[in-house]
């Protein structure tokens, strides 16, 4: 289920994706298109960046982990889906995205510098780290699936979502690597509520899962419901 919804909406997500890394991917160092060094290059290029958002996933699953010592697992789950709701809302009726703080900018300066100063080489060693630098720059995308990751509670279920996430952006990248007509910004402008419009759907279906109603699939029971049900059951 989480690897389901981080899939969707990375793909749905893709869009957002084109206008904020199109031009870094259409600026990467590599040889004449369409040949195997090429494919190769963009193929580690990718790799590197869903590693990245692998990572954030799995610290975001840690501190869930955590959290789900002091309260319900559930809870969790609950609190993720509704600020993707608020996001998602915030985005559709005001177009209002995450802010980046400047102080996040100027902490990424440096970061900028590394990734502008791997640009320049054309090795598959400096493409996967443009990739893994490329994962940690502020992306409002990211930022929905990281809250989207938060609800599965455990480090695995979150690094999943976030490698399905990678993974659902993939397609889309590999458009601006060969320019298809579908990356440009007409395509993005005429698509551009895709993306809210899912994280919406998927902070309903996480907020519903969350709020344990005992709909198979969907919303199961939480575990004090069963143990609650076996005491009766026992008497």
């Amino acid at each position: 289920m989480d690897m389901i919804a981080g899939f969707v909406l990375g793909l749905a997500g893709s869009l957002h994706c084109a206008g904020m890394c199109g031009p870094l991917v259409a600026a990467l160092p590599s040889p004449e298109q369409r040949t195997l060094s090429f494919i190769v290059g963009r193929l580690v290029y990718n790799l590197g960046r869903v590693s990245t958002y692998a990572m954030l996933g799995a610290v975001v699953g840690l501190g869930g982990s955590a959290l789900s010592l002091a309260v319900h697992g559930m809870t969790i789950s609950v609190v993720s889906g509704i600020l993707m709701i608020v996001l998602a809302m915030a985005q559709l009726l005001l177009h209002w995205s995450v802010p980046v703080p400047a102080i996040v900018h100027r902490l990424l300066q440096p970061l900028r510098r590394r990734l502008a100063g791997l640009m320049q080489h054309h090795s598959i060693a400096a493409l996967a780290g443009v990739g893994v630098l490329n994962g940690l720059l502020p992306c409002g995308m990211v930022t929905a699936a990281l809250v989207g990751s938060a609800g599965s509670g455990s480090v695995l279920g979150s690094t999943g979502f976030m490698v399905a996430f990678g993974i659902g952006t993939t397609p889309m990248m590999a458009a601006l690597a060969i320019g298809l007509p579908m990356a440009t910004g007409r395509w993005k402008t005429r698509f551009g509520t895709i993306a809210p419009v899912v994280a919406l759907l998927l902070g309903i279906v996480i907020t519903v899962r969350g709020m344990g109603l005992g709909i198979p699939m969907l919303s199961p029971p939480s575990p004090k419901q069963h143990t609650t049900a076996s005491c009766c059951t026992g008497h």
